[in-house]
């Protein structure tokens, strides 16, 4: 079954396993080398469309009211140019059917290692800048030494699955990274990465790719958003995931009141309660997809 054949528009409160492993041998290995991989078909054109209106909606509700879509959530940026929204769950059945995706858990789950807790969620609208405004603001999430290797390979404790909800070609402005420095240490000042990555433009690849793809990636990747030099908006939806004995983000904690109203797999991926049994699950390269 392809991982973008699920029901639509209504949360669905029953669990599905994920698969393991999640990506195919290539897929594997691309991630591996250059810190992230596209996968296509994650989700279906109808399940696109659902969350365009979703994320839509709630920016045309602040523009009139100025009120968040509901508790704890909040804004990053409400600008005309860049509005985002986080921490999603609660907040509308579509977001919730995305975090919880099984292919997408079990994709994070591969390259974490083990379990995993959803993180960080968040939807963004963004749109061109003025000429003179266009730059890259690279930046990486979180420190590399977060890793470890099972079976020759590397794992990262913070992932993320950011899908793109508008189709993106050359000038549409895709996550633009700095391939290969997940692995890069801290020690390394990034500014002279972004640097010496600038000299030779061949290190620094954009997303192009329909709507509904994945962009996986290590937070450790040095990325950036990219440059819209079309005029069309581009939306997307992410969810980031740790392991479960990591601590929710601050603004990240889930709405305590949604959390009751959620089967037992469901609640422990959002509050990591399941902290003290942390199964390591390894692959070997060579081992097919499970999807």
């Amino acid at each position: 079954m392809s991982p973008a054949q699920r029901e639509e528009d209504t949360m669905s409160t029953a669990v599905q396993p994920s698969p393991f492993p999640a990506l195919t041998p290539a897929q594997r290995l691309h991630i591996e080398i250059y810190g992230y991989v596209i996968i296509e078909n994650v989700l279906s054109q109808e399940e696109v469309n659902g969350l365009k209106d979703a994320l839509y909606g709630i920016e045309d509700d602040f523009r009139r009211t100025g009120e968040l879509p509901g508790p704890n959530c909040f804004h990053t940026s409400t600008r005309e140019d860049f509005f985002r929204i986080d921490n999603l769950p609660h907040l509308d059945p579509r977001f919730f059917d995305y975090v919880t995706n099984p292919f997408i858990l079990g994709m994070a789950e591969e390259i974490v290692g083990g379990p995993v807790r959803l993180q960080q969620s968040d939807a963004h609208i963004r749109r061109p800048l003025a000429e003179d405004e266009r730059r890259y603001g690279f930046h990486r999430g979180i420190n590399p030494a977060y890793s470890h290797y099972e079976k020759g390979l590397y794992h990262f404790s913070f992932i993320k699955a950011l899908t793109n909800l508008t189709d993106l070609g050359p000038d549409d402005g895709g996550t633009t990274v700095i391939a290969g420095t997940h692995k890069v240490p801290q020690d390394v000042p990034q500014e002279e990465i972004v640097a010496a990555a600038l000299e030779d433009p061949s290190m620094i690849h954009q997303v192009e790719a329909p709507a509904g793809s994945t962009l996986l990636f290590y937070e450790s990747l040095i990325h950036a958003a990219g440059i819209i030099r079309s005029d069309r908006d581009r939306l997307l939806i992410l969810g980031g995931y740790m392991p479960t004995m990591f601590q929710a983000w601050m603004g990240y904690e889930p709405d305590p009141d949604f959390v009751q109203t959620l089967p037992y797999e469901h609640r422990q991926l959002l509050t990591g309660e399941q902290k003290f049994h942390w199964p390591r699950q390894p692959r070997q390269l060579g081992d097919p997809s499970a999807v």
